[in-house]
């Protein structure tokens, strides 16, 4: 598995899946591109990985109104063509509801679903998949090389009946699920390798979890190595399809499948979260 050479654009890289999916690309020797709008969570990765030079951090973000000027930046930067694009993004349902933290929050969680007017669901209903769309739209034209590719990465939108997820989250969560379905049968005739690999296994286990079966390294880090694995295997394996993950059983496997623990470019510190969580 090396991306030596390779350029890839993680969005929602600063993230807590999103961090362990872009440390997984430098490690196999790509340059990474991370945005925020928040400048201190670019200098919060940066610190964490020892500042390695080929993470690009990019102030600024892919909402309609912003992308093309975030893409300029970001390519203003850079040396060489974007060969990779990474889309993460989704609805953290595990943190506490406060501004800057939690999506929901953002996704006006606040109000319950049939308080809001037709016009607010809109809004609320859309946010993610407006944002994916818009980096979708202003990524795509923009991957060369051979074998270009975009890989989303979902959560499981499981339908969480007792609370976890808010009403508008849930919703946003299944949007991104149908975007990424439909833009994967688009690109299925075209040069780029369009996949989605949708994550179920529980991100903040409980304590006693944790006590007792502790990992030996960050889910994220997990995930990122098949993304990582998934991008530099050509065309061969699985274009245009769903990877599901339902088990560390099955993630183990997809690893091994797709040679994701192999070829290690240099190495880099462990981003723990939550405790040990993930």
């Amino acid at each position: 598995m090396s991306l030596i050479n390779q350029t890839c654009w993680v969005v929602g890289g600063v993230g807590v899946i999103g961090r362990g999916i872009a440390r997984s690309f430098l490690q196999a020797g790509a340059t990474v591109i991370v945005n925020s709008s928040e400048e201190s969570r670019l200098e919060t990765i940066a610190s964490d990985l020892l500042n390695p030079s080929k993470l690009i951090l990019v102030h600024g973000d892919l909402l309609p109104g912003h992308a093309e000027k975030t893409l300029e930046k970001a390519l203003s930067q850079v040396n060489s063509p974007l060969n990779h694009v990474v889309a993460h993004g989704a609805v953290r349902y595990w943190t506490e509801m406060k501004a800057g933290c939690d999506e929901t929050y953002s996704l006006n969680a606040a109000k319950r679903l049939l308080d809001m007017d037709p016009d607010e669901f809109l809004v609320a209903s859309s946010q993610l998949a407006k944002m994916h769309f818009t980096a979708a739209k202003t990524l795509l034209p923009k991957l060369q090389g051979n074998n270009p590719t975009y890989t989303f990465v979902t959560g499981d939108g499981g339908g969480h009946r007792s609370g976890k997820r808010s009403s508008t989250g849930e919703i946003n969560s299944h949007h991104i699920w149908g975007l990424s379905a439909a833009l994967r049968d688009e690109l299925e005739s075209s040069d780029i390798l369009c996949r989605e690999i949708r994550v179920g296994l529980t991100v903040n286990r409980p304590e006693e979890e944790r006590i007792n079966e502790p990992r030996n390294r960050p889910l994220s880090e997990d995930i990122g190595d098949l993304c990582a694995g998934v991008a530099s295997s050509g065309g061969s394996s699985m274009n245009g399809g769903l990877i599901k993950i339902d088990c560390q059983k099955t993630l183990e496997e997809y690893l091994i499948k797709f040679n994701a623990d192999n070829d290690k470019d240099i190495n880099l510190p462990h981003i723990w979260e939550f405790n040990g969580s993930l």
